[in-house]
């Protein structure tokens, strides 16, 4: 939402709690005589979401691309958080409080960022304590969810130039993160719903929260014939909906994962790159995504798949000793502790980015060029003078070598 010194323009904020269905109309604000200092602001608002609103944007004078998509950014996250007025959000130190002490619990975030709720999530799995002795059973089970805007996040064992198209994803405006877990690549938008199940090493498998997300669904909407493949991955028919990732560390695990619900799919399309392109041959041990066809679940929204989730999620681990597990929310407007905005710093940052894949080799045919590169750096080359570049630095500048087609590597 636009801003007038960290307060929300008043007629804007009027305007907004109208609903979401004016989105799509030019309505004017009602302005009084003295609101003249907000007309032009106001106006601007107006603008962007007029049916010409992408076009006026791209034309603006003087704008960069990236200084738009910020905007952009900026704008949708204040507008969540005015969606989301009236939801108990859980502060810093109520979260603290909830994570560090036994039991379980159902965290939803109310952020679109996924630098905070990718950050969350480590948080709270670094933070839930075991259980109190070797012969108690665990049982601080805890089930997150969040959706993101538009992002295509990879794995951190996983070479970004080998799976994302770079330019194409920068161009139009997704976030490129490089998570905490291992596994492929996935794309996110705000009709995706990311789940986490968080358990103990011991009690983790593969297949268990997939499965209890089919039962929910099919308890709620019998129609919907979800399934597992051969890999555990959730299917519908022939085609993928969900996508995993794991983590296992200190005595603790979560199986995370995607859930296409109303995702624009077709705006996927050239986001990822093909399992292999001609005219470049990579060399490295990183983790490969695996490709598949996709589609959504038709459900009426995705906090329909959420309620579906969280219902089975407690009849499963409800108890004669745990008779209700309570669901809370959070959003990075209040619910911030300087570990979560370390972690939040760290996924930013381009070293986490660009270097923290493993060593790789690449050899293109166009020119003739081989490279080895580690922690992100040419450490070997067949042209010497980009000995002790980033490689990222040779994708930014690959247009000056004329004899490469930057279309195999960009």
């Amino acid at each position: 939402m636009l801003l007038v010194r960290n307060r929300l323009v008043p007629a804007l904020r009027h305007q907004w709690s109208i609903g979401r269905r004016t989105l799509g109309q030019q309505a004017s604000f009602d302005l009084e005589d003295g609101d003249e200092k907000y007309r032009e602001l106001n106006q601007m608002y107006v603008d962007m979401f007029t049916p010409k609103a992408a076009d006026a944007l791209s034309k603006a004078e003087g704008l960069e691309e990236k200084q738009k998509i910020s905007d952009l950014n900026e704008l949708n996250n204040d507008m969540n958080c005015l969606l989301n007025v009236g939801y108990p959000k859980l502060t810093a130190e109520e979260l603290r409080k909830k994570v560090e002490l036994p039991g379980k619990f159902i965290l939803q975030s109310l952020s679109n960022n996924p630098y905070f709720n990718l950050a969350v999530e480590n948080y709270v799995f670094t933070n839930t304590p075991l259980s109190a002795s070797p012969e108690l059973s665990f049982a601080n089970q805890r089930l997150l969810f969040y959706i993101n805007r538009d992002s295509v996040v990879i794995g951190k064992n996983q070479t970004l130039w080998k799976e994302v198209h770079l330019k194409t994803v920068q161009e139009r405006g997704y976030e490129v993160l490089r998570r905490f877990s291992g596994g492929g690549t996935v794309v996110h938008d705000l009709g995706n719903v990311n789940y986490s199940f968080l358990t103990s090493r011991e009690d983790f498998s593969r297949e268990f929260f997939n499965r209890l997300i089919i039962a929910g669904v099919q308890r709620s909407a019998p129609d919907i014939a979800l399934d597992l493949n051969n890999r555990g991955d959730i299917v519908l028919g022939d085609r993928k909906v969900s996508g995993s990732a794991y983590k296992i560390a200190r005595g603790k695990a979560y199986h995370h994962g995607t859930m296409l619900i109303q995702s624009k799919l077709d705006q996927f399309r050239g986001l990822l790159k093909p399992e292999s392109i001609d005219g470049v041959t990579w060399n490295c041990n990183s983790v490969d995504s695996v490709r598949s066809q996709v589609q959504n679940v038709p459900l009426e929204s995705v906090q329909q798949f959420i309620d579906m989730v969280v219902e089975e999620f407690r009849r499963v681990f409800c108890s004669d000793e745990v008779e209700d597990i309570p669901v809370f929310y959070c959003d990075e407007d209040v619910t911030i502790n300087g570990e979560i905005r370390e972690y939040m710093t760290l996924l930013e940052s381009d070293n986490w980015k660009y270097r923290k894949g493993p060593k790789f080799e690449i050899h293109l045919q166009s020119g003739n060029y081989s490279m080895t590169v580690e922690r992100g750096i040419i450490v070997e080359s067949s042209i010497p003078a980009l000995l002790g570049w980033s490689f990222q630095s040779f994708i930014d500048g690959i247009s000056d070598f004329k004899d490469v087609d930057e279309k195999l590597i960009t």
